[in-house]
């Protein structure tokens, strides 16, 4: 009943909030990312290891396991939905999820509270469903198009979940199903920054949680069983997204990187402003782009914690406080604490935006602020409608208005003030959702504030594919992902994914691009490694831009009406070359390729740098020298489809010779040397001037073929099984614990 009254009411709350289909919930990200992605997904009929590798993104990128293979998006995509379509219902799901597990974990502290068992009446669930699936912090993740970061936190939220009702004996099978599926879908979706916070800053929280509610070894069962259940159950899918973080082509390494205070640092006065739903408090001054990270909303809601009954639940007491005080501590980079904690912990520093370190506290607040109501019970209220009408009243109020009316309900529930008359006997249900319905209000304003309304993600990909259709007529070239265009214009909703969405190649982009591109082009630049280099633009005018379009094909300049004219001569989609000449690292390796100017494209085919510090070059075993018949080596065709999860070449080749091709290096891809006659070898595939994908190829090959590999552990199917049966145990173990 619960999970069903969260599924209906999301989508009706979304209608009352201004939303109408086929509109997107999302701006910012969710457009210029989000939507471009989705679309090449339904491109790929939702198959996921059709993505594995793209040739025409960033150069070439692993979009797979860059991003993970989130099963909601895939499951939409099958059925032949529209990108925006998927991206709406996968925020309605994953809000639905949250207002379930929410909704459980207050009722089950409630019931562990009071000793009896807590129903949940119509304004609890309705009042929880706005407090947990609109919480006005979300309102920042959703119109950002941050519905990774949201993911992320599910895993977390279910633990909390599980925890609660073991601790209560009323776990159930549903429970353990829509547990176990957010936890998995937390592991597998990109948000793994809120994966590692709610283990690190929500882990004092579940610990305090149990030890609340008895303590019990037993209870513990079932949130270890689930999570290891799920956790088993995807390890082959996860598998690739692992093997990438811990790779060389991440942007990021899980160990020695201090990034997290790189791009902002809260300030305590940013947390004060935090303690309001106003979003007008945010100062003028504040850049906007990180208006969604510096305000992390809590509202009224933080009134109701007093009604919680601390003296019996001490240790969620010092859970919770241990998380907020460390979750402030690090996000101010509060010296010596946030050094040991970055020392203890070391993934930490892969990750910044610390002030997301508080979101597990957040989504505590609403379920002890439920469980708090829920714990004595409410008189009989006739008038259920009032209390509907006086949501309305303050839904529809004027932000100041509304302010002042939620912290006064609240205060009337929390401290029943007699000088209040009438408010200070207010239902305590009815209170509660008085002051959701105030959220929902402060969810609407931020979700909306990346936006003009709700933007229409159909059109603006339609429009984009115009674009690209025009440009592919004026030249058929741009058909191949090889070929590649350097836009001269952006759309402010899609940004440097422009040329993406519309279908064509680019070495622009906005996605997670591989590392020895970025460090090729941090070095083409005279810069040092950048690790956050997540939105990538190539000016022309640039001399850095000059070498890396000879080297990537990036021989067009596009237009914003489809016109496309030449950029100037580059080494092609393919190219043999004759001999090596080796760089000592990235740094030098740039420089020299800038230095050549216009003449790079006439030595890339002469030539093949190697960078010699990098392991995966010494791991190819290249001979010392290249045989100089290599010279005679030619190009006759090469295939690369947009969308290919391959990419192939026609050659001739009297010895063996390296092959470069114009994209991105990646571990995963996998060379095979075909002979006329149909015979076939594997050819080593290794990194060639810094970043590119070089082939060893042997001599009297006909065919190279490129392909991109989906990492799968051993004995795959012996795993999902094991999970399988973890979870089936769970599901009948767990109803045989309940207690009176």
């Amino acid at each position: 009943m619960t999970l069903a009254t969260a599924l209906a009411i999301i989508p009706l709350s979304w209608l009352v909030l201004g939303w109408r289909w086929p509109r997107s919930v999302s701006g910012h990200d969710g457009l210029a990312n989000v939507l471009v992605l989705l679309q090449a997904l339904v491109e790929s009929d939702g198959d996921w290891s059709r993505l594995a590798y793209r040739a025409d993104l960033l150069g070439g990128m692993k979009l797979r396991d860059a991003v993970g293979p989130f099963p909601v998006f895939s499951l939409l995509a099958r059925f032949g939905l529209a990108p925006t379509a998927i991206l709406d219902l996968t925020s309605f799901l994953l809000q639905a999820v949250i207002a379930f597990l929410g909704l459980r974990a207050a009722a089950d502290h409630a019931s562990a509270w009071s000793g009896r068992d807590v129903r949940l009446g119509s304004w609890a669930r309705i009042g929880g469903v706005w407090a947990f699936g609109f919480a006005p912090v979300l309102g920042w993740k959703i119109g950002a198009g941050h519905q990774t970061l949201i993911t992320g936190m599910l895993p977390f939220l279910s633990a909390v979940s599980l925890v609660a009702a073991a601790g209560a004996g009323t776990v159930s099978t549903t429970l353990g199903v829509v547990a176990a599926a957010a936890m998995a879908a937390g592991v597998l979706f990109t948000g793994h920054q809120m994966v590692v916070y709610g283990a690190v800053f929500g882990g004092p929280v579940l610990l305090g949680a149990w030890w609340a509610l008895g303590r019990r070894p037993a209870a513990l069962v079932t949130p270890v069983a689930v999570g290891a259940g799920a956790a088993l159950l995807v390890l082959p899918d996860l598998w690739g997204v692992l093997a990438h973080a811990f790779g060389s082509d991440s942007l990021r390494a899980l160990h020695g990187m201090r990034l997290t205070y790189s791009y902002l640092t809260a300030r305590p006065l940013d947390w004060l402003r935090s303690l309001l739903w106003a979003r007008d408090v945010l100062w003028p001054g504040e850049p906007q782009i990180l208006h969604h990270e510096i305000n992390n909303p809590m509202g009224p809601m933080l009134l109701l914690l007093v009604l919680v009954p601390w003296r019996r639940t001490r240790g969620l007491a010092a859970g919770l406080g241990a998380s907020v005080i460390a979750a402030l501590l690090f996000s101010m980079n509060t010296h010596p604490f946030s050094d040991a904690l970055l020392m203890i912990v070391p993934p930490l520093g892969s990750f910044r935006v610390p002030t997301r370190a508080l979101l597990p506290a957040l989504f505590m607040l609403p379920i002890l602020a439920l469980a708090a109501i829920l714990v004595e019970p409410d008189p009989p209220a006739p008038r259920r409608a009032a209390g509907l009408l006086a949501a309305a009243m303050v839904f529809l109020s004027p932000p100041l208005l509304r302010e002042l009316a939620g912290w006064a309900v609240a205060a009337a529930v929390a401290f029943r003030p007699p000088r209040l008359g009438r408010l200070a006997r207010i239902p305590r249900t009815a209170a509660f959702l008085v002051i959701s319905a105030g959220g929902l209000a402060a969810f609407r304003e931020r979700a909306l504030s990346f936006s003009d309304g709700f933007p229409d993600g159909a059109a603006l990909l339609a429009r984009a594919r115009e674009l690209g259709d025009e440009a592919r007529r004026a030249q058929p070239a741009l058909k191949s992902s090889l070929v590649r265009v350097s836009p001269s214009f952006e759309w402010p909703e899609l940004l440097s994914n422009t040329a993406a969405a519309g279908g064509l190649s680019s070495l622009d982009g906005y996605y997670f691009p591989q590392r020895r591109l970025v460090e090729l082009m941090c070095a083409a630049r005279g810069q040092g490694y950048q690790p956050n280099s997540l939105l990538l633009r190539f000016p022309p005018e640039r001399p850095s831009s000059q070498a890396l379009f000879q080297l990537y094909d990036v021989a067009w300049r596009l237009d914003e009406a489809g016109r496309v004219s030449l950029l100037g001569q580059t080494a092609g989609e393919a190219w043999f070359a004759s001999r090596w000449i080796h760089a000592d690292s990235f740094a030098s390796l740039g420089h020299e390729l800038v230095t050549l100017r216009d003449g790079l494209a006439r030595q890339a085919r002469r030539a093949v740098w190697l960078v010699a510090s990098d392991p995966l070059v010494r791991r190819a075993r290249l001979p010392d020298a290249v045989d100089a018949r290599c010279h005679e080596g030619r190009v006759e065709s090469v295939d690369a489809p947009r969308g290919a999860t391959a990419v192939a070449a026609r050659v001739f080749v009297p010895a063996d010779c390296p092959l470069t091709f114009a994209m991105n290096y990646a571990e995963t891809l996998r060379g095979t040397a075909s002979t006329s006659d149909g015979r076939s070898q594997a050819a080593a595939v290794f990194p060639a001037y810094g970043a590119l994908a070089g082939v060893w190829v042997p001599r009297g090959t006909a065919e190279v073929r490129v392909d991109a590999e989906v990492p799968r552990p051993p004995r795959s199917a012996l795993w999902r099984a094991l999970g399988a049966a973890v979870l089936l145990w769970q599901t009948m173990y767990s109803p045989r614990r309940r207690r009176p």
